[in-house]
């Protein structure tokens, strides 16, 4: 599903309104400003994604590093490290993607010039000196540029003693004819110690620039290796005497002596994303890549938005956004004059469909903005969102009052005015001073201009100084206080006289 619409209010419907709202204004959130309003993303991320816009998406769930891990390398920030703890990683040739990657917020990349990331075990690790192997599981995600023969993705060298002397061993990954082929040089032994090479080949070609999930499975029981391209077995063969799962089960072995760092992406041009080991006395069911359940839903919050500098009523809210497979998105908003909890406005949420029409006419200052983005069922299809728009009308300035009047009393002048009728207007502030336009008397007993006299319109300012000209406008405000003001009205002028008896 993708929705895309910009909501247009017809002539008809604006002069339906009437002159209380203006033309309409809009508040964009997404696209290049990265979501910079959203207050809380929780299981919620933002990423690069359609037409430059910035998405977005649920976080992609990941296994964490278990009690079994051997190595796992998420490539998500410089320095890398494993986050298992069993092998120091040299990052010193590493350089990782954002813009493409698998998993997470980052991909490692690798040129074809040689640059490689070197994994050197501590005690305990799979590749450590005098290791042998459990059960072992090896799986990566891999985006090749162009696949030629002899690109390595993963490359280890070392050796073992022998009946006849020291016995090189070396393992390796590398690509011929288009597929990914497995190399165990000596790293099984015979019975009688003998050398021995276990290759394990996919039969389905891999396709450059676009992301496939690899697992080569080791099971210490049967000797059975199994390699598994996107989930999908694509070659068995067996560590045995009879290259099957009879007979003389062969011992898997690293050896003690010259034994060299693993090599990650030596040679190979293209992505690498989250690579890891797994060494085990069993291992587990296969998981489909595909399918990382559970995945959670995710929710993001944004932070109240003013309509305006006084408000308006909202007219539409639109959104782009794509919900693949049976996910989906839940969109709500809420309305409010004021801050009224620590997550922001007071209120009921209100849920709404892009670029429908909204149930409710909703005014006030401010609009917030809450989504829920939800998984489908099997984890294989999340929801973005690139853009939400919201279009309002803003409440423009109460009218000006008219027809100010002054009259000079005994250190006093009496103002009136005209009632403003039609607009919702709480309040007047009438403003005077010594000078035409400036208006910042104090001599006045309700105190310092302006003076909030309330909903009256008329009003006598007493303390002022006899025979002093003073000048006098006024204001309305509306429903938000007196920061919410009309225009001043006309200026009318006056001098305080004691009238003799």
């Amino acid at each position: 599903m993708e929705k895309k619409g910009i909501s247009i209010v017809t002539a008809m419907i604006l002069l339906g309104l009437g002159a209380a709202f203006g033309f309409e204004e809009r508040i964009e959130l997404g696209f290049d400003d990265r979501w910079v309003d959203m207050q809380r993303l929780e299981n919620v991320i933002v990423r690069p994604g359609f037409r430059g816009a910035h998405d977005l998406l649920l976080e992609d769930f990941r296994q964490p590093a278990q009690p079994h891990t051997d190595l796992l390398l998420d490539f998500d920030a410089l320095p890398l490290r494993d986050a298992a703890e069993r092998y120091h990683v040299d990052d010193s040739e590493a350089e990782i993607s954002h813009r493409i990657r698998r998993v997470g917020d980052a991909a490692g990349v690798f040129r074809g010039d040689g640059g490689s990331i070197l994994l050197t075990p501590r005690r305990g690790a799979a590749f450590a000196p005098g290791t042998f192997w459990d059960s072992l599981e090896i799986e990566f995600w891999l985006h090749p540029a162009v696949l030629e023969d002899g690109e390595t993705v993963l490359r280890w060298d070392g050796a073992r003693h022998g009946p006849s002397g020291v016995i090189p061993q070396s393992f390796r990954v590398f690509v011929r004819n288009r597929r990914l082929v497995w190399e165990f040089v000596n790293l099984f032994i015979p019975p009688d110690g003998a050398e021995e090479t276990i290759t394990v080949s996919g039969h389905g070609g891999i396709v450059p620039r676009r992301w496939s999930h690899h697992q080569l499975r080791y099971d210490a029981r049967f000797g059975r290796l199994e390699y598994r391209l996107d989930n999908v077995v694509h070659a068995v063969e067996h560590a045995s005497s009879t290259g099957a799962e009879r007979g003389d089960i062969y011992a898997a072995f690293v050896g003690e002596s010259a034994v060299g760092p693993l090599r990650v992406g030596a040679g190979y041009n293209g992505f690498i994303d989250e690579l890891r080991f797994t060494h085990a006395p069993r291992l587990g069911e296969p998981q489909a890549p595909y399918l990382p359940l559970p995945q959670n839903s995710g929710y993001a919050l944004s932070s109240p938005l003013a309509l305006g500098s006084r408000g308006g009523r909202i007219v539409s809210i639109d959104a782009t956004w794509r919900a693949p497979g049976d996910s989906g998105v839940q969109f709500f908003y809420r309305v409010g004059d004021e801050r009224a909890t620590a997550e922001g406005l007071a209120g009921d949420w209100v849920v709404f469909e892009p670029g429908e029409p909204l149930v409710d006419v909703a005014e006030g200052r401010f609009v917030q903005l809450r989504l829920e983005l939800l998984p489908d069922a099997t984890g294989r299809h999340v929801p973005r969102v690139s853009d939400i728009a919201i279009d309002y009308e803003p409440h423009p300035p109460p009218p000006r009052p008219g027809g100010l009047s002054a009259t000079a009393a005994d250190g006093a002048v009496e103002l009136s005015w005209n009632e403003i009728r039609g607009f919702e207007i709480d309040g007047y502030l009438v403003f005077y001073g010594e000078s035409p336009g400036a208006y910042f008397g104090d001599q006045a007993s309700a105190g310092r201009s302006p003076v909030d006299v309330g909903n009256r319109t008329r009003v006598r300012l007493e303390g002022l100084t006899n025979g002093r000209a003073y000048y006098f406008a006024v204001a309305a405000y509306g429903r938000f206080g007196p920061q919410d003001t009309s225009g001043l009205s006309a200026e009318v002028f006056a001098r305080p006289l004691r009238v003799q008896p």
